[in-house]
């Protein structure tokens, strides 16, 4: 039996620390060479992703290269193509305006233009009371104006941002051309707006020169009804005494009617507000002042607002309400009557006083205005415009409602215009849209805003609205130019003409204005073979790039009977380039992985063309020249109301 062994050396503690601590080095050790492997490891997967990453980069610049020398051909003759049938377009249209023998200025021509300004400058000073004469030449340079802004806004509509770099110098040509044009254009409305001022300046005047003529005539109508033994009794006093309301016939644009206070009335402060029933508005009278003329403007247009980007915007006209200084009465003097007078160059003198108590104004609201959820006060409020500040202000208005859904009431705590306030994006974001094609070329757009759905037919020049609400009737299922269409939206109070600045209003996403674009183009021509409608994750994840979903429609169905989410391909637009995106919105997450099998390509019917993604027959519906006015016009529809980046789904 073999001698046993003898047991381990004991170790001291110092014997043990010191082990534990080599034990401990040596951990330390196989760790940090292991860190070291590991971040060579991760340098070198870094090294070839990043070399990988150059590489598809690379391959990806040059695919989109060598594709854009043929797109860049292609737009050629689209651009060709839609300049020669503009050029038809316009012939046609200008032969149609020969026959018609109007003489009214085309304000696409800055001649006629700039000829009807001077001679509505110089017309001649209004020095007698034709004032139903001058409000009618007021409305026809308010018509005028109105037509400059329609031109405008179809610019805007027709906008467009080249994606080629090789183009930057004909888009900078292109811009300072339509930045001019604009320019002008603002000048000529701020011209015409400084004459119509003027113009009602003049008619301030002949009001209060002629207030005593009015007195005369009111006075002598009372008399003839006492004479004539009218029912009630008319006691021929001093015919000061009368108080005399006068308007004038309104016009579209344009209602304007004076309130004279006599200087003597033995009854005191008029308890009731005076009444405009041909204008349809009432004012109170205030307790402050006892000689007056009371002057009543309500014009469509805020001629107010500083032109500056802001939240809010009137709707429904403005209501200026000014009390002017009255001459003294004549004196007779043995066989002369004296009376003072202005001269014709000198402002009418306005009266300045505070308020003791709040003022109420009532008036109607033009038949076009929009106000869908009457009962919502939230959509819009009574203020009133403060001269010194520039602004409109909401605080110490009191009791503002809609009374009978078309009647603004409201007692404000200040003189001065007073008009409905109202939300830039009231309508916007939207929450989803869809555009189809029904024809050839005839296409169906549904946009679902914030407050209510609006169907549009969409043709070759010309789009119109499918509504039925009575504020709608004067455009609606009219076919118009996009500018003019959208215009006239704006005036009755839905805003689908949104800016850059109204994206932090809205709170979404600012997107890229060149991917935009080249959706824009890409869907133009995608549409007549497929549905298109927005995605969900549009707002997203995605950043500054457009996404949306498309389904082939080879039969121009309105609507699917069959609608399933598998037959939808997701598309993403970058400012140079699309790709098709795995994300659903039935997802929970964006999901961007590009489609098996798929890459980034310049447009889209290049993408759909190299991975065989749809039939020979839709690709060529895409290119098809016939129908460039069509494909025009949905882009003008898209630009101006900005749906593919202004839409947010839920």
């Amino acid at each position: 039996m073999p001698p046993k062994a003898p047991p381990p050396k004991k170790l001291t503690k110092k014997e043990l620390k010191e082990k534990a601590e080599q034990e401990k080095k040596e951990r330390e050790e196989q760790e940090r060479i292991r860190k070291e492997a590991e971040e060579k490891q991760r340098q070198e997967e870094e090294r070839l992703r990043k070399l990988e990453e150059e590489r598809l980069a690379a391959e990806e610049k040059a695919r989109l290269q060598e594709e854009e020398i043929e797109n860049e051909v292609q737009r050629s003759v689209f651009k060709e193509n839609l300049d020669n049938a503009k050029k038809v377009a316009r012939a046609n249209d200008d032969w149609d305006k020969f026959l018609i023998c109007s003489i009214k200025p085309d304000i696409t021509y800055e001649a006629q233009l700039t000829t009807f300004i001077t001679m509505l400058r110089e017309q001649k000073v209004v020095n007698e009371l034709k004032v139903s004469e001058e409000l009618q030449k007021l409305q026809q340079a308010e018509n005028i104006e109105r037509d400059i802004h329609r031109f405008l806004t179809q610019l805007k509509a027709e906008r467009k941002l080249q994606q080629n770099h090789q183009q930057l110098q004909q888009q900078q040509q292109q811009q300072i051309i339509q930045n001019d044009t604009v320019a002008r254009n603002k000048i000529y409305i701020t011209q015409i707006r400084e004459i119509i001022v003027k113009k009602l300046e003049e008619i301030n005047t002949q009001m209060v020169l002629n207030a005593e003529l009015f007195i005369d005539e009111k006075f002598a109508e009372l008399t003839k009804k006492a004479n004539e033994g009218a029912k009630g009794t008319f006691k021929l006093d001093d015919k000061t005494k009368q108080e005399v309301i006068k308007t004038f016939p309104p016009t579209e644009d344009f209602k304007y009617g004076i309130f004279i206070y006599p200087s003597n009335k033995p009854s005191g402060y008029r308890h009731k507000p005076n009444e405009y029933p041909e204008l349809q508005l009432a004012v109170d009278v205030p307790r402050s002042i006892s000689i007056f003329l009371q002057k009543i403007l309500w014009t469509s247009f805020d001629n107010y607002s500083p032109d500056v980007y802001s939240k809010y915007r009137i709707v429904g006209g403005v209501l200026d309400i000014e009390y002017l200084q009255m001459l003294p009465p004549p004196k007779k003097v043995n066989a002369w009557t004296l009376k003072q007078n202005y001269e014709l160059k000198e402002t009418v003198k306005r009266l300045a006083f505070e308020l003791s108590a709040t003022f109420k104004v009532s008036y109607q609201l033009p038949s076009y205005i929009w106000i869908p959820n009457k009962e919502n006060q939230k959509v819009w409020r009574v203020a009133f415009f403060d001269r010194i500040s520039e602004q409109w202000i909401t605080d110490g208005v009191e009791d503002a409602k809609l009374d009978k859904g078309i009647n603004i009431v409201a007692s404000v705590p200040k003189l001065g215009p007073i008009g409905l306030l109202q939300e830039r994006c009231l309508d916007y974001p939207y929450k989803s849209f869809k555009l189809r094609c029904v024809g050839n070329e005839k296409a169906i757009l549904d946009i679902q805003g914030i407050r209510d759905l609006f169907k549009f037919e969409i043709g070759p020049g010309y789009i119109q609205l499918l509504k039925k609400d009575p504020e709608f009737q004067h455009f609606a299922y009219k076919k118009l130019q996009v500018g003019a269409l959208f215009y006239e939206l704006f005036r009755s109070g839905v805003n689908f003409i949104p800016v850059n600045e109204d994206a932090q209003s809205a709170n979404i996403v600012q997107k890229d204005e060149a991917a935009e674009e080249l959706a824009l183009n890409d869907l133009s021509e995608a549409v007549r073979g497929f549905y298109i409608e927005s995605s969900r994750w549009n707002n997203s994840d995605t950043g500054p790039q457009i996404v949306v979903k498309l389904k082939e429609n080879p039969e121009f169905d309105e609507e699917f009977a069959e609608n399933q989410e598998k037959d939808w391909k997701t598309i993403k637009w970058w400012n140079n380039k699309c790709a098709i995106i795995q994300a659903k919105d039935s997802h929970q997450k964006c999901n961007q992985t590009f489609l098996p099998d798929t890459e980034t390509h310049c447009n889209l019917e290049v993408l759909l063309k190299m991975h065989s993604l749809t039939t020979q027959e839709t690709l060529a519906k895409m290119k098809d020249l016939h129908y460039v006015i069509f494909i025009e016009t949905i882009q003008q529809v898209l630009r101006i109301t900005k749906l593919l980046s202004f839409t947010v789904r839920d």
